[in-house]
């Protein structure tokens, strides 16, 4: 019992430090740009090295995490209430952050949440974060959740 309530203080600890590692990035970016916690998604074709409009992630300081509108997932809405994707941070390791991507579901009144892609953030990806969704993202194509490329570089 002492070695689960230890382990989950630890990882805690490693979530709230991850947490604050991508809030310090975030205000580090977002200090030049209009809207504070509003960044751009792209679909990058690695072949070309051309960037697509994929949709906005928001950044939410109270949670850690960021809500994500991908242009190409269209949300669900049935009980008045739309359908949400996250994107939460769940592990550090020397130089990369990993995320779960996360789809909240409502339907009757309940909430369910299901794992729909992964994504990491590294030195090599520039601080931008890679997501992956299967089926939608291959070797060729990736989404990635830009911390530094402002509009002005994609192809609308």
């Amino acid at each position: 019992m002492q070695a689960s309530l230890l382990e989950t203080k630890k990882s805690k600890t490693i979530i709230r430090r991850i947490q604050m590692q991508t809030v310090q990035q975030t205000q580090e970016h977002t200090s030049e740009t209009k809207n504070s916690n509003m960044f751009y998604l792209w679909w990058l074709n690695k072949t070309t090295q051309k960037n697509f409009c994929a949709g906005r992630a928001f950044y939410s300081d109270k949670n850690g995490d960021f809500t994500l509108f991908i242009n190409l997932l269209e949300s669900g809405s049935r009980d008045g209430r739309k359908d949400e994707i996250y994107l939460r941070p769940v592990q550090v390791a020397e130089d990369h952050i990993y995320f779960r991507l996360e789809k909240v579901v409502h339907r009757n009144n309940k909430s369910h949440r299901f794992c729909i892609g992964e994504a990491f953030q590294s030195k090599n990806t520039g601080g931008d974060i890679h997501i992956h969704i299967e089926p939608l993202t291959s070797f060729n194509k990736k989404l990635v959740l830009s911390m530094t490329k402002q509009k002005e570089n994609a192809v609308d």
